[in-house]
């Protein structure tokens, strides 16, 4: 088998839909970066967004997960300190019948490197388990762009200040 193959197969496989929300945790002893370390061993995973702009990643629930608790998801740009695209669900009884449950980000805009983060919280907003990888999501076509609003017309915003200015005087009465 070529190389060629070899690597395209291999990202056809890791661009798969599919992310496991279960892992063992590392003991105390451990540095931050030995117990973050087995998250980066896979590589960067290479997702595409659909036509609607949106990619969906398949988690499998852990054994841990219960009707009620919250598995979220969110994509981070390396070095931002707010996530980009965020979702999350409350898992019912049909989602712990399949076994999984999945995540959609909406309004992909462009193409860039993300730390994605996957979450389970149960009762209280108790963190049960987390997952952390990187992933590349790549824009469909020329990526989202939202729709623009026009502006009300001058005549409506005249009209629409005197109305908030006399609401605003009766509710000082």
């Amino acid at each position: 088998m070529s190389i060629f193959r070899h690597q395209q197969l291999l990202e056809e496989y890791m661009s798969k839909p599919l992310v496991q929300l279960s892992f063992a945790l590392t003991s105390l002893e451990h540095t931050m970066f030995e117990s973050t370390g087995h998250n980066m061993a896979c590589g960067t995973l290479i997702q595409e967004a659909n036509s609607q702009h949106q990619i969906t990643l398949q988690c499998v629930l852990p054994e841990a997960a219960h009707e009620g608790d919250i598995v979220s998801l969110s994509a981070t740009q390396p070095y931002a300190r707010k996530a980009q695209y965020y979702t999350q669900t409350t898992l019912d009884l049909h989602d712990l019948a399949r076994g999984q449950v999945n995540l959609t980000l909406d309004k992909i805009a462009h193409n860039h490197n993300f730390v994605m983060q996957i979450t389970l919280h149960g009762k209280h907003r108790v963190l049960k388990n987390n997952l952390q990888f990187d992933m590349y999501i790549r824009q469909f076509a020329q990526g989202y762009t939202a729709p623009t609003t026009e502006p009300p017309a001058p005549r409506q915003r005249v009209w629409q200040y005197f109305a908030n200015m006399g609401a605003a005087l009766l509710s000082l009465f």
